[in-house]
């Protein structure tokens, strides 16, 4: 798992800012290291979704503190009671501006060098950026932000910094109220 957080920090170069709880989350197509498509809100499939969101290395550092804990909880289920979650769980390093040429390469580097359990759960995104930091309102971007979104594609909760337990908590909480 070292190898995928090492590769994956270089990926996300950061995360975003502060949405607005329950506004809807905008609609985003990207792709996965193997080219699925994937286009959320609308991919839910009635379950919640963590999504994180980078577009700048300045917020690299912070972000990288939460890919193992929701990978380890939300995906590989490691915990005592993790298995009572059922959500999606997106990593989503975005391309915009004059770094969009750079992510078939990003792509092409983390399919050699990093673990084929991660691909599934990072979406790449080529892109404005303005349409995300209008509906989000976004405005540092060294900082990483998560968002947690319900099955009809509304945002209940965003975090921004590094992780703590205490942001893991609040996350768990409205998942088991749901």
């Amino acid at each position: 798992m070292r190898k995928t957080i090492g590769i994956f920090g270089l990926l996300m170069c950061t995360l975003f800012a502060g949405a607005q709880e329950g506004s809807q989350f905008p609609e985003l197509t990207g792709q996965t290291v193997k080219g699925k498509v994937i286009e959320l809100p609308k991919a839910l499939q009635g379950k919640y979704a963590l999504v994180g969101m980078s577009w700048s290395r300045k917020a690299e550092e912070a972000f990288e503190t939460w890919v193992n804990p929701c990978y380890n909880k939300f995906i590989l289920k490691s915990g005592m009671m993790d298995g009572l979650y059922d959500i999606n769980v997106y990593f989503i390093p975005m391309f915009t501006g004059t770094k969009k040429g750079a992510m078939d390469n990003v792509m092409k580097r983390m399919e050699a060098e990093s673990d084929e359990e991660i691909f599934p759960y990072v979406l790449f995104y080529k892109g404005d950026l303005e349409p995300y930091e209008k509906a989000l309102h976004l405005k540092d971007p060294s900082k990483p932000y998560i968002f947690l979104i319900d099955p009809n594609g509304k945002v209940v909760l965003s975090e921004s910094g590094h992780f703590t337990e205490d942001k893991m908590l609040e996350i768990e909480k409205i998942l088991l109220e749901n």
